[in-house]
């Protein structure tokens, strides 16, 4: 659809390797791209640098929390058709350990900026009678975490709220879910020093991880023309956890 040019993606986290694959998905359809990012890697960079439809946006949410009210009401953010939040901050600490400012600092990556901006741009799009808010939860929520992200958990699991305010929006076409994205082959496992990898993919029915292609795929379904009935859902990709 020649509309689909003109339509703009606000990518959250989009240095991620999902979220790279989020970036590919949009491109591939003619989408604008507004791509955050914090630190990204030389992968990231060389490949913004090939494609001439990615704005980038450096935020540090962690530590620039004081001005995520200030950078919402930035301009360029304004006409944004789809949101993505692929937003993942994971430390790991024992459950007995944990204070609060461990869960606050989660918050502040993996939730705050969600609800802000979809708080900001859901209205807009509700104007324009079209819009798509895709978020990647966790299927950690499901279990109540692992031994040891706990503070991951809880941030994720404050995605699967949907006011009801933003339930309304669906009567102009704008959809919202969260997806309990599984198990999945990214670099992020790397840092998990005490997670037994074989034996957590042992525990997926399907026996093996997601690919990262697979997860963007659907969050590409959800955050398009292509979802013209689902919103307000928590939907599992998880290989049947």
């Amino acid at each position: 659809m020649n509309n689909k040019k003109k339509r703009k993606v606000l990518i959250l986290g989009a240095s991620s390797d999902i979220g790279i694959e989020i970036i590919k998905k949009y491109l591939n359809e003619k989408y604008k791209i507004l791509a955050h990012y914090n630190k990204g890697n030389k992968y990231f960079f060389n490949f913004i640098k090939k494609n001439k439809d990615i704005d980038l946006i450096k935020f540090d949410f962690l530590k620039s929390f004081s001005k995520l009210e200030r950078l919402v009401k930035n301009k360029e953010f304004k006409n944004c058709d789809v949101l993505i939040n692929a937003l993942g901050y994971l430390k790991e600490i024992d459950y007995a350990k944990v204070k609060i400012h461990e869960i606050d600092k989660a918050l502040k990556v993996n939730f705050y900026p969600s609800f802000v901006f979809t708080q900001s741009l859901g209205p807009k799009m509700v104007k324009r009678k079209w819009g798509r808010i895709v978020n990647l939860g966790s299927i950690g929520v499901k279990y109540g975490g692992g031994e040891k992200n706990s503070p991951y958990a809880i941030s994720k699991h404050s995605l699967e709220f949907f006011p009801s305010h933003i339930q309304k929006w669906a009567r102009k076409n704008v959809l919202v879910n969260t997806i309990r994205v599984g198990l999945t082959d990214t670099k992020i496992h790397l840092k998990l020093k005490s997670k037994n990898m074989k034996k957590r993919i042992n525990l997926v029915p399907l026996k093996r991880m997601a690919d990262k292609h697979e997860i963007a795929n659907f969050v590409y379904f959800l955050g398009s023309d292509r979802n013209s009935y689902i919103s307000n859902q928590v939907i599992r990709i998880s290989g049947g956890e």
